[in-house]
């Protein structure tokens, strides 16, 4: 894995960068696995309390599958790997930090779409330096099935992130009301989109007779805390001065890599 000066200049340009077919079959594999022990667990989390909704959930519709890297060697290898430092190093510099990380799944014929919106809109106004998220594709990515859709900057009317409003029937964040319908990105799996944090992106729902999963994480070049200096979510460091750093020390009982 290589991020050419051209896949740089393409993403600071643009916001996005799509690198094809880069997470091998046997990680592409384990992710997939992840992905549905995950689920598993939510819904069962849910019929327990009795929930429809869950956050961005919606039960059997859309789920959103948060932070459990530590349990799985197939996501600590992955997160901690030769591939997330060769991409993240030259865009967002020598040092990184893990901010977030989960799976993102639409369910057939009802999976619910996700509103146009940056990532740095869900911080809710705190101030951060730009981070980068690593979209992976865990299925093929079709405009049938909710492939992303992205604004490009310069289809945008600003780079910076903007105020968002959240939407009350689905909890999603929406920060554009255009109606500009973007560049749908139709990925085959295994494919990673790198996605810039000012970016503006959208999702359709999912048409098919199949799950599509996704898996992202997010990287930033510092720790992001909120207005009085408490961590806003995770700050893992995983690279330093360009050198990948061990994932930290626990039992893990999730999928082994490989």
């Amino acid at each position: 894995m290589v991020i050419t000066s051209a896949d740089v200049e393409q993403f600071q340009q643009h916001g996005y960068l799509i690198l094809e077919n880069v997470i091998p079959p046997p990680l592409l594999a384990d992710l997939q696995l992840e992905c549905e022990r995950n689920l598993k667990m939510q819904l069962a989390d849910m019929e327990r309390v009795g929930a429809q909704t869950l956050g961005l959930s919606h039960r059997d519709q859309r789920h959103f599958l948060p932070d459990r890297f530590h349990e799985s060697t197939a996501l600590t290898g992955f997160l901690f790997g030769d591939i997330v430092s060769a991409i993240i190093a030259p865009l967002i510099g020598r040092d990184a930090w893990l901010f977030l990380e989960l799976f993102v799944v639409k369910c057939p014929h009802s999976g619910l779409p996700f509103g146009w919106h940056q990532d740095g809109g869900y911080l809710m106004g705190n101030p951060h330096k730009p981070y980068v998220t690593l979209w992976c594709a865990l299925d093929d990515m079709t405009a049938d099935n909710g492939a992303l859709c992205v604004l490009p900057y310069d289809r945008a009317d600003s780079r910076d992130v903007v105020e968002h409003v959240k939407d009350k029937l689905s909890n999603d964040l929406v920060g554009y009301h255009g109606d500009d319908a973007g560049v749908t990105l139709t990925v085959p799996k295994s494919s990673i989109i790198v996605l810039a944090s000012n970016v503006f992106h959208y999702s359709g729902s999912n048409t098919t007779d199949a799950h599509r999963r996704a898996y992202l994480a997010s990287f930033s070049p510092e720790p992001i805390t909120d207005r009085k200096g408490r961590l806003w979510n995770l700050a893992v460091p995983v690279l330093k001065n360009g050198v990948a750093i061990a994932p930290p020390v626990r039992e893990a009982c999730g999928v082994a890599s490989g």
